[in-house]
């Protein structure tokens, strides 16, 4: 599950592409957030939709059609499917946690969504603390527990993180060594936040986006955030993102008058 950026519809579009590129990295369902207000998107008539999902602006159905590793539900389906079925446990207590009111249709609502709903999620969910200017989220070649290891083996191996004006014309081959690759995608940066055996393991993943919070924003865009052990994963998911997350035919068409 995610909360959108906080920011303008680029941060928002930014945001959602790294969410849903890590989904489909990590084999995770992904939630869309209930129909909400975004920001700068509400001016205009009141007789104008206000409060928008993804699916408004993007063919996330079609995306999850087809990828069949990759499944895309509401925040509804999720609630209905997980929560109401007693699924979700409070990280604190350990105890069964229902959503709040045992509502499970928020669209429409953006101050319940903001001030119930997300501080619920944050109780039932895994939150990684990932900084974006601090680390680059890095995703093992495979489950096996080496791969994850080589990773933590080569983080520890730098000894001083390169500044990326280091690559300006001299930049990395694609299907160069993992950690010269590691070095240029996470220039200026000093770690990596990598998707470990603990957060495998974790149910439910939560990434708030809100500014304030551990993690911070995910106001990076997703090839400069991400990082594959696998050189021949990262390029397929560029490829991903590049090829099927486009806007709607009606915004496509507006856009062309």
């Amino acid at each position: 599950t995610f909360e959108p950026d906080g920011g303008g519809w680029n941060n928002i579009r930014m945001a959602m592409e790294t969410v849903l590129a890590m989904a489909h990295a990590t084999g995770r369902t992904l939630v869309l957030p209930p129909e909400q207000q975004m920001y700068l998107l509400t001016k205009g008539s009141a007789k104008q939709k206000r409060e928008f999902s993804f699916n408004d602006f993007f063919h996330m159905d079609s995306i999850a059609k087809e990828h069949p590793g990759l499944e895309i539900i509401t925040m509804k389906e999720f609630l209905e499917r997980e929560a109401m079925t007693g699924k979700l446990k409070d990280k604190t207590t350990g105890e069964i946690s229902f959503p709040p009111g045992n509502i499970t249709d928020w669209d429409g609502d953006t101050r319940k969504q903001r001030t119930i709903l997300a501080p619920w999620i944050s109780k039932v969910a895994f939150e990684p603390v990932w900084n974006v200017g601090k680390c680059q989220a890095a995703f093992p070649a495979s489950a096996d527990p080496k791969d994850i290891q080589e990773l933590r083996n080569l983080e520890s191996s730098i000894k001083a993180w390169p500044k990326f004006e280091k690559f300006v014309g001299k930049p990395t081959p694609v299907d160069g060594p993992v950690v010269d690759r590691m070095k240029e995608n996470g220039a200026g940066r000093s770690s990596l936040c990598i998707y470990d055996e603990a957060m495998q393991k974790e149910k439910l993943i939560h990434f708030s986006g809100r500014a304030k919070s551990e993690g911070g924003r995910l106001l990076v865009h997703f090839y400069a955030f991400l990082f594959f052990q696998d050189w021949r994963q990262d390029l397929w998911m560029k490829r991903f993102i590049r090829d099927h997350v486009r806007y709607i035919d009606e915004l496509q068409c507006a856009a062309a008058r």
